[in-house]
């Protein structure tokens, strides 16, 4: 059939996926082969290249665990890849997604006999950029031609909202999955789904419980009982000599996680806790595994788990200045959320009334076929039009809470130029209402307005008519209408800019605007560096991030774009500007623009997003040693200064579970890459929280340098500056104030910088940069491995701004860099290594 709207929507799970039909203000769960209402998100391929999809792979995941993957959906947007050994195919993340997908549309077919092209598919809310990309390729290998992304919490939260005329609340939507959380605070109001805040972690969810009870209750026990060598997590990875026994003991984990919920106490699954195998060896260690299980036990391991759930919601209730009295109910979403054990830790925890009166397994997919029926179907879906037809592109929204909505269209046809004297008339279908004959411009455009009943969807026909009278075939021939609650406007998932060369972030879009989103900076930023014309391997970096640090390096590096010295008509000195703008469509496709005046030429890039490459265990661990050792300083530092503020901030950090977290990621790392990639998660928190510990013990002094550069600033902007720098050495003034007051050490540490080099530029009438690094070198001078060289150099530097001698300044810094150890140039050069400055 021709649907004019795509009303299938599909939550594509960590562990279990399901796909959902909106039909009229209801939603129906298409059940799968097996009757169920959800598929798990498991792939087998068979020695003969044949693959399995759901609950028959997933059953041969303790079998034949090379053959047979699962929770891929953590590894979306990485370059990592399955190797199925049998068939010896590798596939990546999104090959595995687009198997799940298939075999949802399958099931579509089978029971309405619907070959579906389009589908609407949910993403995390915590997931970035590189992830939503990934899974829109996912939905185009499983011949998807739309797939429009929404959020899942925003999706539950239109599964509750559609057809609540007159809510006016806000809602927590907690969305524990299988494998990832998300939290958002949602605003319903006249109809209107609005994201207030949100936030999330894809590296917490149900299998992240599934191995506390693994590693923390069953493996140790088996370990005594057998006298088992090396029997933990990190010799269960590919080659590990516990590979199918760690297997197997997951699914027992999670069979018991699910028994729990009903039962005291239960013992471990048998069909899969025997048989257990030294694959070192090829000798079968264990027979039987007679393991009790009390829900005690399994609270114990898995609250920590809840708990930071939790305080991800107290944080994004917090960053609102919502209290647990301000929100009216927590939406449950996830398998999880259905153990009694689990929504009392809840409720204690979170203070606020829990609703799972929607089945918590199936509110995603059932809130994304809500929103599907918003999304109108491409009109090139409908293919060209016959000879002796006409099409018509409609103009109006399938979803809203006006009784009397408008629509406008254009009707257009192969040999028809001129519809002068052609009508239209749009009929309900059930009630028989008519707009009567609605005559069309010359050029096809016509409005009507369409009279809705409330509660179900209002299906017209739209019946098209020639000057003489006669009704004629047109496509499409229907429009459907529902009174309901929509969307306000998908959200930026995370805040989004460019690194600069002091390591600052152009911060263009922030977390939690609506999209699309289309900035360009204010202002120009500058080169830092000469490109010379034709000059090949010669580039002007513009390192695209998104997060929501204040430094440009504990952001994500998303795509770094570069204009080419072969592209460029001629030479680009030091200091040229260049016009920056990104934008942003709904469907979170990101392009750069790049305008460089002094060529009068536009460099325009569509960030194309490769699989991102999760960091090798041999790294993390030296990253970690590296932080180990910051922590130490940062520790005697504290003690010696006795800052209390300072001290309060590492003991937290001492205190947090954050470094025992880091320690027993890095066992596993070389096992399991999703280990991997929550480590670096992991470290870059613990790096965060250090950097709170030394903001705190220099804060003092900082302020101190602040308040001087301010003096010095004002004094001589007052006496030499133009106007247009009295007004920024103003601006400059007022921010930095503000942030004091704010507490923002990296920030505060920026503003300083840019009070230095307005302070130089209007002494020396020169580009600040490269000012602002002499005098950073004249203060490292005693680290320099020449020091007479240095002095000569510094001399020479000097001079340079004496002359007004850029080239010649950059010259002299250049060759200071040189003399120099490494960790005090790249502290001077930190960040992404972008060619651009404010």
């Amino acid at each position: 059939m021709n649907r004019t709207t795509i009303d299938y929507g599909i939550d594509l799970g960590t562990t279990n996926s399901a796909i959902a039909l909106l039909k009229g203000v209801t939603t129906e769960i298409i059940k799968n082969n097996r009757d169920h209402d959800i598929t798990p998100s498991a792939v087998h391929i068979s020695k003969r290249g044949v693959t399995d999809v759901g609950f028959n792979a997933k059953q041969r995941m303790w079998q034949w665990p090379d053959d047979t993957f699962g929770e891929f959906k953590r590894r979306m947007g990485t370059d990592h890849v399955y190797y199925f050994e049998s068939a010896d195919q590798r596939k990546r993340a999104e090959d595995l997604s687009a198997e799940v997908l298939k075999s949802l549309k399958d099931d579509v077919q089978r029971k309405n006999g619907e070959v579906i092209e389009a589908a609407v598919i949910t993403v995390p809310a915590a997931f970035e950029l590189h992830q939503c990309d990934a899974t829109r390729k996912a939905a185009q290998l499983a011949g998807f031609k739309e797939s429009p992304l929404v959020q899942e919490p925003v999706a539950a939260a239109l599964a509750y909202g559609f057809q609540i005329a007159k809510e006016k609340a806000f809602w927590l939507v907690y969305d524990f999955g299988g494998g990832t959380f998300d939290a958002a605070i949602i605003k319903a109001e006249e109809g209107t789904i609005h994201v207030v805040n949100h936030g999330g972690d894809n590296f917490l969810g149900g299998s992240d419980m599934d191995w506390a009870i693994v590693e923390k209750l069953i493996a140790p026990r088996v370990a005594a009982e057998f006298g088992l060598q090396q029997f933990d997590r990190a010799h269960c990875g590919k080659g590990g000599r516990w590979r199918q026994a760690f297997a197997r003991l997951k699914f027992a984990a999670e069979q018991a996680k699910i028994d729990l919920t009903q039962k005291e106490k239960v013992f471990l699954d048998t069909g899969y806790a025997s048989n257990l195998k030294d694959e070192s060896s090829g000798r079968v260690v264990v027979e039987e595994c007679d393991l009790e299980i009390t829900r005690g036990e399994l609270v114990s391991v898995t609250e920590p788990i809840i708990l930071r759930s939790v305080e991800i919601c107290k944080r994004i209730l917090q960053e609102k200045n919502l209290g647990r009295d301000s929100v009216e109910k927590v939406i449950l979403v996830g398998g999880p959320t259905l153990a009694p054990y689990f929504r009392e830790i809840l409720a204690a925890t979170l203070g606020i009334p829990l609703d799972f009166s929607v089945d918590p397994l199936t509110v995603v997919a059932r809130g994304a076929a809500v929103f599907a029926g918003t999304q109108r179907v491409n009109s090139h879906a409908f293919g060209p039009v016959p000879s002796g037809e006409f099409s018509i592109d409609l103009k109006h929204k399938p979803v809203g809470m006006d009784s009397a909505p408008m629509v406008g269209g254009k009707v257009s046809g192969p040999s028809t130029q001129d519809f002068t004297g052609f009508t239209l008339e749009v009929v309900n279908t059930k009630t028989q209402w008519r707009s009567g004959k609605i005559s069309l411009r010359s050029d096809g455009i016509f409005i009507a307005n369409l009279h809705v009943e409330r509660g179900e969807r209002n299906t017209f026909a739209i019946e098209l008519f020639d000057p003489s009278g006669r009704k004629q075939k047109a496509t499409p021939d229907t429009l459907n209408y529902t009174i309901g609650a929509v969307i306000d406007e998908q959200p930026v998932i995370n805040s989004m800019g460019i690194a600069l060369a002091n390591n600052d972030y152009a911060r263009f879009f922030h977390k939690g605007s609506g999209l699309p989103q289309r900035k360009t900076w204010p202002e120009p930023f500058h080169t830092v560096k000469p490109l010379k014309q034709g000059q090949s391997g010669e580039f002007l970096l513009i390192p695209v991030i998104e997060g929501e640090n204040d430094l440009a390096d504990r952001n994500r590096l998303i795509k770094v774009v570069s204009i080419k010295a072969t592209d460029i008509r001629r030479d680009l000195p030091v200091g040229s500007e260049v016009e920056i703008t990104l934008k942003m469509d709904e469907s979170r496709l990101l392009w750069l623009e790049a305008y460089v005046p002094l060529l009068d030429e536009d460099f325009s890039s569509k960030i194309e997003l490769s699989g991102r490459t999760t960091a090798a265990a041999e790294f993390l661990k030296s990253d970690f040693g590296n932080e180990l050792q910051r922590f130490r300083q940062v520790k005697s530092k504290a003690a010696s200064a006795g800052g209390e503020t300072a001290e309060e901030l590492v003991q937290q950090v001492e205190d947090s579970p954050l470094m025992e977290e880091v320690k027993e990621s890095l066992a596993a790392a070389n096992a399991d890459p999703d280990v991997a990639a929550k480590c670096e998660r992991l470290l870059l928190a613990l790096k965060l929280k250090l950097d709170e510990a030394a903001n705190a013990l220099e804060w003092p002094a900082l302020v101190a340098e602040a308040r001087e550069w301010l003096g010095y600033m004002d004094r001589i902007a007052e006496h030499d500056g133009t106007e247009a720098q009295r007004g920024k050495a103003g601006q400059l003034a007022d921010e930095t104030e503000t942030i004091i007051q704010e507490r923002h050490a990296d920030r505060l540490r920026k503003r300083v910088e840019q009070i230095e080099r307005l302070y130089w530029e209007i002494a020396f009438t020169q580009p600040g940069f490269w000012v602002h690094q002499l005098q950073r070198m004249e203060k490292e001078m005693q680290k320099m491995s020449d020091q007479t060289r240095a002095a000569r150099l510094l001399d020479q530097g000097r001079d340079c701004m004496s002359k007004n001698n850029m080239t010649g300044l950059q010259n002299v810094v250049k060759q200071l860099w040189s003399l120099l150890p490494n960790e005090i140039v790249q502290a001077a050069q930190r960040g992404y290594q972008s060619g651009l400055l404010w």
